[in-house]
């Protein structure tokens, strides 16, 4: 077996776990239920937002950290991050407890960047495509197995949904034992890199393998400038990291509406969260897995599909801030997950084919960081300074994306224009 293999099969069974998070789905309705007794309002305003301050404040750290000192101490910190994060769901009492859970779990948010580069750290470049689709894949088993198990396990009441977040501990405790176990990274993208004869005209002291910060911002400068001068990549690198952070927004306060949704209804039978979940984690990989296969010269179509696209998922957001149906918010969410994913996987693909792939790792952090930046302003205006309700939330959320689809509509137009 080849050795890309055995790292792409060790990164995999460690996405798995990580990603089997089965408390997950029903976490609001643990939440709002003794003996925390949240109120949905609490949880959208009090409690959700510091994770995503948490996860910017600590991202761009984590990142020039992660390549110091190599990624696999991060990936371990991850999962601890997650454990405290759980452990304090069960023991923690209050708001300022919840709080300091959020801030742990948006540590284990910012440690995503650690896991990502360690693929291109330990791989060569050749295998980047294979082992990144291998770990996506990853990632929808344990996103798919976690919906199914926590539905089967509310489904027929066969545990208290406290016992899901124990099933999650055990997980993430398998994970952490898996991060242990991973081989160590010898080189990183920047601080401990081996240059090869192209580099050499570009940064001093090129002979060495391990760096110092100026020798590191050069090559940091270097391969910002030339991604983000390339106008196709800066298009799509734009819609990722705007439209990211929307689709994220809608996907971690939608367990807040469906209760809204649940408790003016007054609704007190079965909850399928879980098996929303499942469905559209499956759906939007059937999406993405279609997307990759069609061949589409995306250079001309492009804006066409960031246009009618984001119009798409602003009509979908729309009729969730209004349905009084817990059936329509659930398709919904299921709608929007499998456009979304059809088109981050065009934009991810684009970004990569048009970039130095020694620098993807950079890219993608800087990229995530961008949409925490957007994220964090959103959630501070909408949450913290007009305090939005749910509803309004969401229509929010809807205009952010119209607004989205007709600035890409007007690059069409001027794109069209200037070829005439």
């Amino acid at each position: 077996m080849e050795y890309y293999i055995k790292i792409s099969i060790l990164l995999c069974i460690y996405g798995v776990f990580k990603e089997f998070r089965p408390a997950e789905p029903y976490i609001v309705p643990y939440m709002t239920s003794p003996p925390l007794n949240f109120t949905a309002q609490q949880i959208n305003h009090d409690i959700f937002p510091v994770s995503t301050y948490s996860t910017m404040a600590s991202l761009i750290v984590i990142f020039l950290i992660t390549d110091i000192l190599r990624y696999k101490i991060i990936i371990i910190l991850q999962s601890i991050c997650m454990i405290i994060s759980f452990f304090l769901l069960i023991y923690g009492r209050g708001i300022f407890h919840m709080q300091i859970e959020e801030i742990f779990y948006g540590l284990h948010m910012a440690g995503e960047v650690g896991y990502f580069t360690y693929i291109y750290a330990k791989v060569d470049n050749e295998h980047y495509q294979e082992v990144t689709s291998h770990v996506r894949s990853a990632y929808l088993v344990g996103k798919s197995l976690c919906g199914i198990v926590s539905q089967t396990v509310v489904y027929f009441n066969l545990i208290k949904l406290q016992g899901l977040l124990w099933i999650t501990i055990g997980s993430q405790v398998m994970a952490l034992i898996w991060a242990v176990l991973l081989p160590s990274v010898d080189r990183s993208m920047y601080f401990h890199r081996n240059l090869p004869d192209v580099d050499k005209t570009n940064v001093q002291n090129s002979s060495k393998t391990t760096h110092d910060w100026k020798t590191v911002v050069n090559f940091i400068r270097f391969d910002v400038k030339s991604a983000f001068t390339n106008m196709y990549v800066l298009k799509w690198a734009i819609w990722w990291a705007l439209a990211t952070c929307c689709y994220y927004m809608a996907t971690a306060y939608c367990q807040v509406l469906w209760q809204v949704v649940r408790e003016e209804a007054h609704a007190t039978d079965v909850q399928y969260n879980g098996a929303v979940e499942a469905m559209y984690t499956l759906l939007g990989a059937l999406g993405s897995m279609i997307v990759g296969r069609v061949q589409l010269d995306w250079h001309r179509l492009g804006e066409t599909l960031l246009a009618v696209g984001s119009l798409a998922m602003a009509g979908v957001l729309y009729i969730m801030s209004a349905t009084g149906s817990e059936v329509v918010a659930y398709l919904s969410i299921i709608i929007l997950n499998i456009i979304f994913q059809t088109m981050i996987t065009v934009a991810n693909s684009e970004v990569a084919k048009n970039i130095n792939k020694e620098s993807y790792g950079l890219i993608f952090g800087i990229t995530t960081f961008a949409v925490y930046i957007v994220r964090s302003v959103f959630t501070y205006v909408a949450l913290q300074v007009y305090r939005l309700t749910i509803r309004v939330q969401f229509e929010v959320y809807a205009l952010y994306f119209g607004v989205l689809g007709i600035f890409f509509i007007f690059v069409m137009v001027m794109k069209c224009a200037r070829q005439k």
